[in-house]
């Protein structure tokens, strides 16, 4: 006696995608972190030039980062938290960018010093300049680079 039922066969669900291999997951996050800088760069020239930050910023910075990450790098686990804390670090670079920026137009002192010999005094004018909104968007920061990781992710 024969158990096969009569009709159309039914298709074999997809294979998950393989995750990308080591190595081409670290040229992404060294791919992605060059975009975290150049993404903080553009947040503190920005800031710069309108005289004023803006946190919502941080979208574009995420954006930037987890793009780069997501395409280059694929489905690995470990992925989206990193485009996370990357995304924290453009914001954060761009955030103390800008007050090198302003701490060479107030000071004289190059900005290229801010960020190397006088980085204490640039994290203590930081420091004082942060508020609770502040934590918002370092959320925000890490949301969108989580979920953007994931959305951008190909196999």
């Amino acid at each position: 006696m024969s158990t096969d039922l009569p009709g159309p066969a039914m298709p074999a669900p997809p294979a998950a995608p393989a995750p990308a291999a080591p190595q081409a997951q670290g040229v992404a996050i060294a791919a992605a972190l060059g975009a975290a800088i150049v993404a903080g760069l553009a947040y503190g020239f920005i800031a710069k030039a309108i005289e004023r930050e803006i946190g919502w910023a941080v979208i574009g910075i995420a954006a930037a980062v987890t793009f780069t990450l997501g395409r280059l790098g694929g489905r690995g686990q470990a992925l989206p938290v990193i485009g996370a804390a990357l995304s924290v670090l453009g914001l954060f670079f761009g955030q103390i960018f800008t007050m090198a920026l302003f701490g060479h137009q107030e000071l004289g002192i190059s900005v290229g010093d801010l960020l190397t010999s006088q980085l204490d005094l640039t994290i203590e004018v930081w420091k004082g300049e942060r508020d609770i909104i502040d934590l918002l968007f370092y959320g925000f920061a890490v949301y969108f680079g989580y979920t953007y990781t994931t959305k951008f992710a190909t196999s």
